[in-house]
């Protein structure tokens, strides 16, 4: 993740976790004590709702912890939300009698080897950066040692109680700590403690994907209940679901925050499994009512086998762990609808399939916490280079791909029109889909139950999951198909499940089945100008949809058509989740959904033949050296600031600076400004600025602060040419370092640049670079993308022509106050001044420098009288006014002190 440096992490979530720990333990312990086996236990219930809300305030303290960098802690919080919640679960359905006391061991056993597997590990990761957490685990960890020997000797848990205490008197030591801490402020910590906030700072800098370890625990939790059937530690694997199905849904959060890390392949894969996890949950539960299923169907079955086969060969490109993860997921999905919970087959993959998990759990927790690798995961095979070539090799050379799909930067049809920290979800989309029509494809030959969880799940719930993280990276059509579909899915899983698809609410359903027929109609619309591959797919889910309406009005159609259209449809799915799986992980197009039919094609100027708009992503640096490299060229593009959008050209491309002028509608009274990087850029011509004004830009900058400085000869040094008329007036011109990394680096790749709004004179400023397309769009060359703007005010712009005499004045109060300058403006004087006149007298001159009357400074306060009198001429972001510049008079103390103060006279307070 890139984390590095010294980082204080918050005490709220911390002390909210361990509160969880101390409440769990306490619940158990008490629990423990109070329990008679030899009659119901009337406080099961109780005891089950508490560990339920502590298990969601667990969660809730590791998911706040999820952006800092303490994997640990992290994982440690996440694991005992979901112990405390399955916990909870199956004690509700003991006090119910739905588990019955026979049970006990059947519904606990499988939850508390793995917790203690997963507590030791964390125990001894912990103890190297955190001593009091790896210690409480340490403690849970033995805690579950107890309860395990409680389900087979039930005297034993007056022990377990007993050492369930333990956690409790550390967990509130370590609570109490860091609560006195917090209220100190940091100057008296509790031992133990102190010495935890120094390590959780730089600790763990070599994992890419923290949450990879809560996912593969997780994994654990099912795999053990199967595999503790087949050695016959257990009677009945269905007591255990409440894990399976908890360990499903924490998978899900594993999924999302793996997006989010930018890791598409374990946020894929992770959702995969989200869908095994909770079908066989529902199987399980099935036998509940009397069902006998437990297995998925077979065709969903094999898709899943095809997908986590996929995945092994993919795997190859990262660690022999995750090839060896994939291969044993797949061969133990392989052995579910083929054989039953007794198959020999299930058991040896299930056994299989846990050591791995447990292997990949101890490592990825060991080695981030000793920073180096103790617990070997394996090299790459095959690296991605290796694979992008590979592709790159096969595929045919597609002569009008468009410019901006270059090596090393994402297609233009996965563009990034919107900003956020996830990656693309279309995989996700694809793959619950896939598995979803292939679910329903064999729906009149089976058992229509069935058709519940994998339709629900993976279509409904996965596919929505998909639909939102595209809506947060600005993809319309994507999130709009897929949030279209998820209902799609949820409506006919529902409908069939329920009973009601022909009884008397059919007419309904069939309502509903036609919206979404006219819905899907608007997505073959816009699929026209996307891609070959969303057309034939949106056209296919049409049909689907035509079979839902008919099949809701009670109008039999043939079986074997609905399985082929299903088919067909899976497959289409299939194929753009492996192309957009395969380009994510290769980071170009290696394999591609086909040119769209219709192209919006927008009317570009004549740049070597160049077509549409350069979209670079500016957390990259790929994507800024990009743009530097179009404006290099003489290239216009939108670039962000620490305020708003703006237009640049370098200035060394006089012909590339008049057309960013002339770009903007109604521009000639708005002329440009000069953005540089760092002062030393003028460092050559200084001594035309004067020491004072040289020595407030260097305390202003860089800053969200535009300086209205002299024209001089100082501007030739920039190579604008006769281009240098559109800079600025024939008196002043406005300059400034923005204070902006981004911003920044690019001026450093390409030099000064040349600044104006990136919008049409009179419209509001541009904060999104998708306004930038909708706006200039047609006439820029690239646009460097980070989404909306940081801050919707624009620069302040501060007159300094007049700087020496003692004057400074506002054309514009932005985003930096004006008091914030003045002070600015102050300290500077204050030291030139001090600096004067320790010069002056030690050369005997006796006279007062400038802007020092009767001995005292003056304050250096200054007004505008500009302000709220006359339009300056701004509109927006560092375009300069061709109006006169404010000249406002220094004002001593005395003065400004007096009841007739300039602020009085003006009516306005030049402090805010």
């Amino acid at each position: 993740m890139g984390r590095t440096g010294a980082v204080t992490l918050p005490v709220g979530p911390r002390v909210q976790g361990m509160t969880g720990v101390v409440l769990g333990s306490l619940v158990l312990a008490a629990h423990n004590f109070s329990l008679d086996l030899t009659v119901a236990s009337p406080n099961s219930l109780v005891t089950g709702t508490v560990l339920v809300i502590t298990g969601l305030m667990q969660f809730s303290a590791g998911a706040r912890l999820l952006h800092l960098p303490c994997p640990t802690l992290t994982t440690l919080y996440l694991c005992l939300s979901v112990l405390w919640g399955s916990l909870g679960s199956a004690k509700i359905l003991e006090g119910l009698d739905i588990i019955s006391s026979d049970a006990r061991k059947d519904a606990l056993l499988p939850g508390y080897v793995v917790f203690l597997a997963i507590t030791l590990s964390l125990a001894i990761a912990g103890v190297k950066q955190h001593t009091l957490t790896g210690l409480v685990s340490f403690l849970l960890g033995f805690s579950m040692v107890m309860e395990i020997v409680a389900l087979f000797y039930p005297a034993a848990r007056w022990g377990a109680a007993c050492y369930q205490t333990l956690p409790v008197l550390l967990g509130l030591y370590y609570v109490v700590g860091l609560s006195v801490s917090y209220c100190k402020e940091g100057d008296f910590s509790f031992p133990g403690l102190r010495e935890e906030s120094r390590k959780d700072g730089g600790e763990e800098q070599i994992v890419e994907n923290d949450v990879l370890t809560f996912g593969f625990a997780m994994n654990m939790l099912p795999t053990c209940a199967v595999a503790l059937f087949f050695i016959g530690a257990i009677d009945d694997v269905h007591p255990a679901t409440p894990w399976m199905a908890l360990g499903g849904l924490a998978q899900l959060l594993v999924s999302v925050v793996s997006f989010r890390r930018e890791d598409v392949f374990h946020g894929t894969g992770f959702s995969l499994s989200v869908t095994l996890w909770l079908g066989l949950t529902y199987g399980f539960l099935s036998n509940v009512w009397g069902k006998t299923e437990s297995a998925p169907p077979v065709l969903a079955s094999s898709v899943l086998v095809l997908f986590f086969f996929i995945f092994f060969l993919l795997s190859f490109t990262k660690t022999i762990s995750d090839v060896v993860y994939n291969l044993c997921f797949a061969i133990f999905v392989l052995s579910l609808p083929t054989t039953g919970l007794n198959s020999t087959y299930l058991g040896v993959s299930s056994i299989l399939l846990l050591t791995v998990s447990l292997y990949c759990t101890f490592a990825l927790s060991m080695n981030p916490g000793f920073r180096k690798t103790l617990v070997p995961v394996g090299r790459s095979v095959l690296p991605e280079e290796s694979l992008r070539e590979l592709f790159s090799r096969c595929r045919c050379k597609n002569v009008d791909q468009p410019a901006s799909s270059i090596a090393g930067q994402s297609p233009s049809s996965d563009t990034i029109l919107g900003y956020s920290k996830y990656a693309s979800a279309d995989t996700l989309g694809f793959l619950s889909n896939a598995v979803t029509a292939l679910a329903v494809a064999l729906l009149s030959t089976g058992d229509k139950s069935l058709v519940l969880p994998w339709v629900i799940v993976p279509g409904g719930v996965i596919q929505f999951v998909a639909g939102t993280i595209s809506f947060s990276r600005g993809k319309t059509f994507e999130s709009t198909a897929f949030l279209v579909y998820s209902m799609m899915w949820l409506l006919w899983g529902s409908v069939r499940y329920s009973g009601v698809y022909r009884g008397s609410e059919g007419l309904g359903v069939a309502a509903g089945a036609a919206s979404f027929l006219l819905f899907n109609l608007f997505v073959i619309f816009l699929s026209v100008v996307i891609n070959k591959a969303w057309l034939v797919l949106s056209v296919v889910f049409e049909v689907v949809c035509v079979l839902f309406l008919l099949d809701s009005l009670g109008v039999q159609t043939s079986q074997y058509f609905e399985l082929a259209v299903m088919c067909v449809f899976g497959a289409v799915c299939v194929y753009c989740f492996c192309v957009h799986l395969l380009n994510g992980m290769c980071g170009e197009e290696v394999m591609s959904l086909g040119s769209p039919l219709l192209t919006l094609g927008r009317g570009r100027r004549d740049r070597g033949g160049e077509q549409g708009c350069v979209m670079a992503d500016a957390r990259k640096a790929n994507g800024v050296k990009q743009i530097a490299e179009l404006l290099k060229d003489g290239g216009i593009c939108g670039m962000p600031t620490d305020t708003v959008y703006v237009l640049v050209a370098a200035c060394n491309r006089p012909a590339a600076v008049e057309r960013a002028y002339r770009t903007k509608k109604q521009a000639e009274e708005r002329p440009m400004s000069i953005w540089i990087s760092q002062l030393n850029q003028l460092e050559p011509a200084r001594q035309e600025f004067g020491p004072l004004l040289w020595d407030f830009m260097k305390e202003v900058w860089p800053s969200s602060i535009s300086l209205v400085i002299k024209r001089g000869p100082w501007l030739d040094r920039f190579g604008l040419g006769d281009s240098a008329r559109y800079i600025g007036t024939p008196e002043s011109i406005a300059i400034r370092i923005p204070d902006c990394t981004v911003a920044t680096h690019l001026i450093d790749l390409v030099g000064p640049i040349a600044v104006t709004s990136a919008n049409p004179s009179g419209e509001a400023d541009t904060t999104h670079h998708s306004q930038v397309l909708a706006k200039l769009g047609d006439n820029v060359d690239g646009v460097l993308c980070d989404g909306p703007s940081p801050e919707n005010v624009a620069s302040t712009v501060v007159n300094c022509t007049k700087i020496d005499e003692g004057n400074l004045g506002f054309f514009r109060v932005g985003i930096v106050p004006k008091s914030r300058v003045l002070d600015i403006f102050d300290s500077v004087r204050q030291r030139q001044g001090g600096n004067i006149a320790a010069t002056n007298q030690q050369n005997g001159d006796v006279r007062q420098p400038n802007g020092v009357a009767n001995g005292r400074l003056y304050s250096g306060r200054t007004s505008d009288v500009t302000m709220g009198i006359a339009n300056t001429g701004f509109e927006s972001d560092d375009e300069q006014s061709t109006d006169e510049p404010p000249e406002v008079a220094v004002v001593p103390i005395e003065e400004q002190t007096s009841g007739s103060s300039i602020e009085n006279l003006l009516g306005f307070d030049t402090k805010l």
